[in-house]
């Protein structure tokens, strides 16, 4: 009997993770820009929010494998869910500066166990054989999630009250743990471990890639939040209707995924980054000269789409038997630090658009050469599967 990757229960586990990731992205465009307006501060100061969102995730990873080890993992995966939910809830409530901080680190952190307990459940919950597919797939899907609440949440915020934005994201979060209840896991006896390591949190043997990884994926960050309206100014044809930039990054994202199923070659993963991130650093360069952002979103959506999946084969490759829940983790926390990083000196500097794109440029065309020259030749040297 032939052996299944999309069981049930591993379509119930990447929903999951799929309504997750909009359930927090929804928020990611505009949440700076909101607080900014009811606190009556620069998004220059709530823009430093989404280091502290980092931080939770740093904060709470050394404990990671205790949690997932000590406890049931589908447990500890519906707490860290719904710890999230209600730091959501809180973002109706903020009165200061010092309020919004402490939510969006609690929020980090949450966010930090429920990643990594779903990579967890995702592993448990698939065959031995095809765990590197399962591992492509499950990521592939979250950053399917990313996107999708990126544009949902502009077009809440443009459309509705920030109240309704809210709602969405915490309705979406709710589902989410609807559908984590519903996933079976075998029976795991608990397994007696130390409170504090590094086990499923950073593998320290990818840290070249992950550095790599932070550069790439700092350049989508630059154009999340609504600090640059110019990006969902564009028109879909005579028809009047706007697109939010981030529509066309999800087009370009979903034909990816049909565009890497062409490359069989060998060095496969080399051509595709580099495709990859040269398609990054064209999509930059068109918002610099052109006023349509749909040619641009569709080739940054592309490039991300090739690079993204490429990268976690090669973390995966890297790490050692049973360190592939490490690698997976490590591969988000890179992702997620690159995005926050954008995001937080998108706010901080307060760009013009001719300055956000210079540096988008020159940082892809530092992600290319590190990869060539330092990335690539690391990772064929150390890759150990």
């Amino acid at each position: 009997m032939a052996v299944k990757l999309w069981t049930v229960h591993f379509m119930r586990i990447c929903v999951a993770n799929l309504l997750l990731f909009i359930s927090l992205y929804v928020l990611f465009p505009v949440l700076s820009v909101e607080m900014a307006d009811r606190l009556g501060v620069p998004v220059a100061q709530t823009g430093v929010i989404f280091l502290f969102f980092t931080l939770g995730m740093f904060l709470i990873g050394p404990f990671h494998a205790y949690l997932v080890d000590a406890y049931k993992r589908k447990s500890v995966c519906i707490f860290s869910f719904a710890l999230m939910v209600a730091a959501t809830v809180g973002y109706a409530f903020v009165t200061n500066i010092t309020e919004l901080i402490l939510l969006s680190t609690v929020q980090g952190l949450a966010f930090g166990i429920a990643t990594t307990a779903g990579i967890t459940l995702a592993i448990d919950i698939t065959n031995s054989t095809l765990r590197s597919a399962g591992n492509v797939s499950f990521s592939w899907v979250a950053r399917l999630g990313m996107i999708l609440g990126i544009i949902l949440g502009v077009w809440l915020y443009q459309s509705y009250s920030f109240q309704n934005l809210l709602s969405v994201s915490v309705i979406t979060g709710a589902a989410g743990i609807l559908v984590v209840s519903g996933v079976y896991v075998p029976f795991r006896a608990p397994i007696v471990t130390k409170l504090y390591s590094f086990d499923r949190f950073l593998l320290l043997r990818s840290w070249v890639p992950a550095i790599n990884m932070i550069l790439i994926t700092f350049v989508p960050g630059l154009l999340i939040p609504l600090v640059h309206p110019f990006l969902n100014d564009s028109v879909l044809g005579t028809t009047g209707i706007p697109v939010p930039f981030f529509a066309g990054v999800g087009i370009g994202y979903l034909v990816s995924l049909f565009l890497a199923r062409l490359f069989f070659m060998k060095e496969k993963t080399l051509r595709l980054v580099i495709i990859g991130i040269g398609l990054e650093m064209l999509a930059m360069s068109l918002l610099n000269v052109t006023a349509s952002v749909v040619a641009p979103s569709i080739l940054l959506g592309l490039g991300l789409g090739l690079i993204m999946p490429e990268f976690l084969v090669m973390f995966v490759k890297l790490s050692h038997h049973c360190q592939r829940g490490t690698a997976n983790t490590t591969h988000l926390l890179a992702s997620e630090i690159g995005i926050s990083l954008g995001i937080a000196a998108t706010c901080y500097m307060d760009m013009d658009t001719d300055k956000m794109l210079h540096i988008g440029q020159m940082v892809a065309s530092i992600a290319l050469v590190f990869f060539v020259i330092v990335t690539y030749p690391y990772y064929i040297r150390k890759k150990v599967r």
